[in-house]
């Protein structure tokens, strides 16, 4: 399994499944629930029985964190972390 680049650009919906000359320079595509779970747990965010619940809501609600398209992932993760905590 691939390893979660923080630094990478978010995916947009819109490049979901997109050919790669569609997707913007940066962009790791494809990122999973795994991916985002063991990230979490890396960074000592979440603890694995919250952090794969995390990963699996995140990765379902990816887009609504996308605000901007120079965020990164681990900006998008981050603030999915404080809703997710109850502090956005």
């Amino acid at each position: 399994m691939d390893k979660l680049n923080p630094d990478a650009l978010a995916e947009w919906d819109d490049e979901m499944g997109a050919p790669d000359n569609e997707v913007r320079t940066g962009v790791q595509r494809d990122t999973t629930p795994e991916m985002i779970a063991d990230y979490v747990i890396a960074e000592g965010e979440l603890p694995e029985q919250s952090a794969r619940p995390f990963g699996e809501y995140l990765h379902i609600s990816w887009n609504d964190y996308v605000e901007y398209e120079e965020i990164t992932q681990r900006d998008l993760i981050a603030g999915a972390l404080e809703f997710w905590r109850g502090k956005a």
